[in-house]
């Protein structure tokens, strides 16, 4: 059945094709001398009538078959537009550059009357049938977010790149699940998703080939394979070409499998069961009932109603350092208004979608990507920070790290070593930090380390062990980085911003939700107001004493650019845990899925630079950092259930920046060190030896070019095939730096009280603040950095 807009097409195209039709015997009955001579010498001056009786009945005879099934054949009312397309084209070039000096015979108006009279004619046309066709297809396709252009770039896409022959997922419900994804939150750089899949549905045009959709399937598969993998793993293309094509390829591949792997008709494919259809179930509740979950009050846009908001301490963010620092302000008897860029969303409405969390709990729907889209940036982005999304796991400050942050003859950062370890005592206990259980732990850890007993590395001093993290009574669901519905994951969502609330009531601590911290004003020293955006556009200002910026290292460093402050330091010195996985492939099912996602990690004594930690997830998050193209790609997660990873991580050098620049003017600049990338892919080769020893079958490093290696001796050739960033794929959840602490103002942001350097009542304290990476995962001691800090901002007035 047709939607009201296609009867709308359809009704244009059967007037159009009327007035096509009797446009045939315009042209033609007075060139045959049927209205008179007259009439007759003006027609036959007209060049080429017979061609334009052939054109305009042509338009009639598409217009008339395109009517009839607006669906079936929308290519026929493309084909109309271009024509009108063309006649436009050609009529401005007449204009421009045509002798039109000669009156024509028979015609009393000039002919370029006549020739502007066509081409707003043409114009109407092209724009109603463009307006026309758009929303119908638009509305039959039932699209929220894509162009119809877009949506047919990703279904043909999807159809080459998931090599599924059962098409469990028809391509058109790939496509149709993205553009929903896509449609459920707002960001600043989905947009570059539009560009990527009409930048691979024009592609084509440049070597002469029919646009993407419009190829045949084998001959797309075949132009797929060539441009967009061979022609990049061989570095055909000059490197700036081919960041831009290996970036359109991995983005819109990693939204094919968005749209693939989250239909639970995959499920059973792979090998996947939800947590709540998994056996025993019911008895882990048993074994550890429900918490009981307190109130948290939190204002939406739709209930701030004044253009102004005041309070005595400001605090941009939400997180660890965010959450941390309000309590201990809280319980100095400041109050506290707290603004979060992100939505709130209450645990009661987590679910195990993961796509549909990804869109709500994440910074641009885990779409945050570096400037040669190569580098994947993911940060939660609601009320509880990534303290909502990630894995929990705590690990203390490294004492190298501190003396090199403390070190006199480099950034000089002038932290107190025991104030701080007592710091982390306290907040470890706060939190509720606790090694993790046996029971509930990642199914695949056991394969881990029976490596590491067989290769005779998990002695001491190497330290191998369950994972520190503030979880308590896993249930090993495994959808940690999609919040914990089930209330074992202690965020500051779930603890610390509840227990403030609590504790010194709602009026201590006030949260705004979907307020967006702009831009600093200030005046002789003091920050004066913050100005926000509220919701979708809405601007509001906000006054407060204090002005605490907690919004992580990317967003924090925007905010001081943004505002002016400290221009020449902020955003540099960005640091971050990079990390890459290794998947092992074992003959028996491991269900790796089930338990704790992070489970278990091995540090080397002395260091060689790198940490492991041993990780899983459930089929969608796992199908973005799957390796493989095409048919590997399948063949692989259909080996899902028998796999096992474990990520490597490296503290990368402080070489990065945030910038105000690049297509969404908030630009990530990072390029890894030849040595941090040498680092990595030694901790690779290990990895893939630990799984081989514990009788995996195969190894697979996450390369652009594909390698699965059987043997211990063919992984050895790693190193030289990984010449640079883009010979591999690279993620984290851990940027680190950017404003960092300094007794040295001027290779400093702030100072060892967290002072902004400059500014009387401006504070800042997040991993943004961090002199160098940590090696670790950063949780922990921004947490206790938040808490050395509260005495110090507790103490401004």
């Amino acid at each position: 059945m047709l939607t009201p807009q296609e009867r709308r097409l359809q009704l244009l195209l059967r007037v159009l094709s009327l007035i096509f039709g009797l446009a045939i015997f315009g042209y033609l009955l007075p060139a045959l001398g049927i209205f008179g001579r007259e009439a007759q010498r003006f027609s036959v001056n007209l060049p080429f009538v017979t061609n334009s009786v052939v054109k305009i009945g042509t338009l009639a005879l598409l217009a008339f078959l395109a009517s009839a099934d607006v669906r079936r054949y929308r290519v026929l009312t493309v084909v109309i537009i271009a024509g009108h397309v063309i006649s436009e084209v050609a009529v401005a070039a007449v204009l421009l550059w045509g002798d039109l000096s000669e009156p024509v015979q028979g015609l009393s108006i000039p002919i370029t009357t006549v020739l502007y009279g066509s081409m707003i004619a043409d114009g109407v046309i092209i724009i109603l049938l463009v307006s026309f066709s758009r929303s119908a297809v638009r509305a039959g396709l039932n699209l929220f977010y894509f162009s119809p252009m877009q949506f047919r770039s990703l279904k043909a896409l999807a159809e080459v790149v998931i090599t599924d022959p059962k098409q469990l997922v028809p391509p058109d419900q790939v496509a149709r699940n993205v553009d929903r994804y896509l449609a459920g939150f707002r960001g600043r750089t989905k947009w570059i998703m539009k560009l990527v899949m009409t930048g691979m549905q024009l592609y084509p045009l440049l070597s002469l080939h029919a646009p993407l959709s419009y190829m045949q399937r084998d001959e797309r598969y075949a132009f797929l394979t060539r441009r967009f993998y061979q022609d990049v793993t061989a570095r055909v293309a000059p490197p700036f070409w081919r960041m831009i094509v290996q970036g359109m390829i991995r983005m819109a591949k990693q939204l094919s499998f968005l749209g693939y792997y989250n239909d639970e008709r995959t499920f059973a494919s792979v090998g996947y069961v939800r947590f709540s259809d998994r056996t025993g179930v019911s008895e882990r509740f048993a074994q550890c009932p429900p918490p009981e979950r307190k109130p948290l009050r939190v204002y939406r846009p739709a209930e701030i109603t004044t253009e102004t908001l005041e309070s005595d301490v400001v605090v941009i963010g939400s997180g660890a350092a965010a959450s941390i620092l309000s309590y201990g302000l809280a319980k100095a008897g400041r109050q506290v208004l707290m603004l979060e860029r992100g939505d709130f969303v209450d645990p009661t409405q987590f679910t195990d979608n993961e796509v549909d969390m990804l869109s709500r709990l994440y910074a641009d729907g885990a779409l945050q990507l570096s400037q040669d889209f190569r580098f994947q940036v993911l940060q939660g982005s609601c009320v509880g920070g990534t303290t909502v999304v990630n894995n929990a796991v705590c690990f203390d400050l490294p004492d190298p790290v501190l003396q090199r942050w403390n070190d006199p003859a480099s950034l000089n950062a002038g932290l107190d070593p025991d104030k701080l370890a007592a710091s982390f005592a306290e907040v470890r206990k706060f939190v509720g930090v606790e090694r993790q259980k046996p029971d509930q732990l990642n199914r695949g850890a056991k394969y881990f380390l029976k490596g590491i007993d067989a290769m005779q590395i998990g002695q001491v001093p190497n330290d191998v062990n369950a994972v520190e993290a503030n979880i308590h009574c896993c249930l090993g669901c495994g959808y940690c980085n999609i919040g914990c519905r089930y209330g074992r994951k202690l965020s500051m969502l779930d603890t610390v911003l509840p227990n403030t609330q609590e504790e010194f009531g709602t009026e201590s601590l006030k949260i705004v939700s979907d307020c967006e911290a702009l831009r600093l004003y200030g005046s002789g020293g003091n920050i004066t107001h913050v100005r926000c955006r509220l919701g979708e556009n809405r601007r509001i200002d906000v006054k407060g004493k204090t002005v605490v910026i907690a919004a992580g290292a990317i967003s924090s460093s925007m905010l001081l650019l943004r505002s002016g402050i400290a221009v020449s330091r902020a955003g540099h010195r960005l640091s971050f845990n990079m990390g890459s996985p290794m998947t092992a492939v074992f003959d028996e099912v491991v269900n790796a899925y089930d338990g704790l996602q992070i489970s278990h990690y091995l540090r080397l004594n002395p260091t060689r630079g790198y940490v492991f930690e041993t990780w899983f997830n459930p089929p969608v998050s796992q199908a973005l950092t799957m390796p493989g193209w095409f048919k590997d790609h399948f063949t692989n997660m259909q080996r899902y259930n028998r796999m096992m990873c474990t990520g490597v991580l490296v503290g990368t050098e402080s070489n990065g920046q945030v910038r105000r620049a690049g297509l969404t003017g908030r630009e990530v600049d990072f390029d890894p060190t030849p040595d941090d990338l040498s680092t990595l892919v030694d901790g690779l080769v290990l990895a893939g030896q630990i799984y081989f020893a514990a009788g995996a079958k195969a190894v697979i490093p996450n390369t652009f070019k594909y390698y699965e290696f059987k043997t211990p001796e063919e992984l050895q050739k790693l190193p030289d095939l990984v010449k640079d960033a883009s010979d591999i794929t690279l993620g984290t959840g851990h940027p680190q730096g950017g404003n960092v602490m300094s007794q040295n103002p001027a290779l400093g942001v702030i100072n060892n009280e967290f002072r902004v350097y400059g500014y009387n009542n401006l504070f800042l304290c997040d991993a943004s603040v961090f002199p160098s990476s940590i090696g670790v995962n950063p949780q922990l001691t921004v947490m206790s950095l938040a808490h050395y800090a509260v005495p110090f901002v507790a103490s401004n007035h």
